[in-house]
């Protein structure tokens, strides 16, 4: 399990490292191989290359200078530049003082009176020339000017040093933790952030790289192991205080096996309430996704129209049609309520009333779990409390739009705290809770959260978000519990759009290749 963390929790996990016979000097040390191992496997011609490495007064420039030393010693030609000033004090300045004399460097300072710097009157400093073209002719470019502990807007100096590397330099970049100018808790971004092509993390992901748009400016992330430990982060059952991300196995064992002796009964009785004349393909595309993710019997609730449509495309569906202009009466499928292992209730049925009765029916209605999507959502946003009246397990998959006119937060609001507006909404509530997204979060009422790994842009197409459903609705109604049900439907939906991206450009993948590439997952 990857952990996802405060500041605070990364110093407590470090200091818990401590305490077990892990030095701060022996964290630093670790970071620097990892970091140097992952670069000897980005570049197999590691020692061909010329690096510019850019280093900071406190720990992560301290990182720096053990990495450079590592770079050094296998034959590359390094550069370590020391910004704003060489580290002075702490660990880093121990390191400093011990490499110093074996590492080419220089100081780019944010002060006149430092020779390396000219000064331009009137618009602040420039940027030596020779420094940009040692940087515009490096091969690597390596930020470690700032770490997790960084705040606020970066120095003008600093920050007309990155602009001109993002810029200018065409080397490829690498961020060590984070890149510079982005707040670890909040993924508040500095105007003139370093902006890397891979993020290098150290220990554990923090917290504020999945905002929006911070996720935006990390490029690819690999994980690095610094010699933490789950016992460092105290959180083995502590989920209200620490995020997670799940890995491939811990996802395989959350799946029920199918038995040899399994029947289509006891794999799971789906109904599904979603489509209308506007929106036929959601009632496809929820149903086949069900199927092909192996529900046992799936019951479509649909307006005579869709059935007529879709019939064909899902012969394995049991269908109850409904005249688009009666009268809604639950009495009429009240015995498929109460005989499916789960609903799904809301994939394009429309923003109407009549879509509100429906809803409000199930919640009331059914004792076991539903699963809320799309209109089944825009449906109840005027009277969010009809939540609280039903006695089954519920879960909603917003998207951020849909989650801001459940909660009345604006878009980007949401975004820029989507795990922390999750838990609170979910607690709030009583609700499972899947905001959708890039690394969209999985909350329960319990305060546990989930972040999906998974998943890339193409998944940004209508009719995704039924497939998801469908997904969820079969893994509940077949045993799974609903909380699972849900990080495992988001995990292998991401999946099957990460498989597609390898024989498909990301703009051709569609909600239908989705739905078809379960079935092979």
């Amino acid at each position: 399990m990857e952990y996802l963390v405060t500041i605070e929790q990364m110093r407590n996990a470090e200091s818990n490292a401590v305490k077990r016979g892990v030095s701060h000097a022996d964290l630093a040390g670790n970071a620097a191989t990892a970091c140097f191992e992952e670069l000897c496997r980005h570049l197999p011609a590691l020692t061909t290359q010329t690096v510019a490495l850019l280093c900071g007064k406190g720990m992560n420039g301290g990182d720096g200078m053990l990495l450079a030393s590592l770079l050094k010693e296998s034959g590359v030609e390094v550069l370590c530049v020391f910004v704003d000033q060489k580290p002075s004090s702490g660990l880093s300045g121990e390191i400093y003082s011990r490499l110093s004399s074996s590492l080419t460097s220089v100081i780019y300072s944010s002060t006149d009176s430092n020779p390396n710097l000219e000064t331009d009157t009137g618009s602040g400093s420039k940027i030596p020339e020779a420094l940009k073209s040692v940087l515009q002719n490096a091969d690597i470019i390596v930020d470690c000017v700032y770490g997790f502990g960084f705040s606020g807007e970066l120095p003008s100096t600093i920050g007309k040093l990155f602009r001109f590397i993002n810029d200018h330099c065409s080397g490829l970049k690498f961020s060590i933790d984070l890149p510079s100018g982005l707040n670890a808790d909040t993924g508040e971004i500095s105007s003139d952030a370093f902006k890397p092509d891979v993020t290098l993390v150290l220990g554990a992901f923090k917290k504020g790289m999945l905002s929006h748009p911070a996720f935006d400016c990390l490029g690819d992330c690999v994980l690095l192991n610094i010699g933490l430990i789950p016992s460092d982060f105290s959180c083995n059952d502590n989920h209200d205080a620490y995020e997670a991300k799940f890995t491939t196995p811990e996802i395989l064992a959350l799946r029920k096996r199918l038995q040899k002796s399994a029947h289509k009964g006891n794999n799971g009785r789906l109904l599904n309430i979603s489509g209308s004349e506007r929106y036929i393909g959601a009632a496809l595309l929820s149903t086949k996704a069900a199927i092909k993710t192996g529900a046992g019997l799936v019951t479509l609730i649909t307006p005579e129209k869709v059935v007529t449509a879709i019939a064909s495309e899902v012969p394995e569906a049991i269908f109850v049609p409904i005249k688009a202009d009666a009268r809604f009466n639950g009495k009429d499928f009240q015995d498929e309520l109460q005989s499916a292992g789960a609903i799904i209730c809301g994939c394009g049925l429309g923003d109407t009333e009549k879509t509100r009765k429906i809803v409000t029916f199930v919640l009331q209605n059914s004792q076991n779990p539903i699963i809320l999507d799309a209109d089944g959502i825009n449906s109840i946003c005027d009277n969010i409390n009809v939540l609280g009246m039903s006695s089954a397990k519920v879960i909603v998959t917003p998207h951020p739009g849909e989650f801001s006119k459940m909660t009345g937060l604006s878009v980007t609001e949401i975004q820029k705290n989507r795990i922390d507006y999750a838990r609170l909404f979910s607690k709030e509530a009583g609700v499972i809770v899947v905001l959708k997204g890039v690394n969209t979060v999985i909350a329960e009422p319990s305060g546990r959260v989930y972040v999906n790994p998974t998943g890339n842009a193409g998944l940004s197409k209508a009719g995704t978000g039924d497939v998801l459903t469908g997904i969820i609705g079969a893994l509940v109604a077949s045993g799974t519990p609903p909380y699972e049900a849900a990080i495992i439907g988001v995990y292998l939906h991401g999946c099957a759009a990460d498989e597609l991206s390898k024989v498909k450009s990301l703009w051709g993948i569609t909600a239908s290749d989705v739905a078809e590439e379960i079935a092979r997952l």
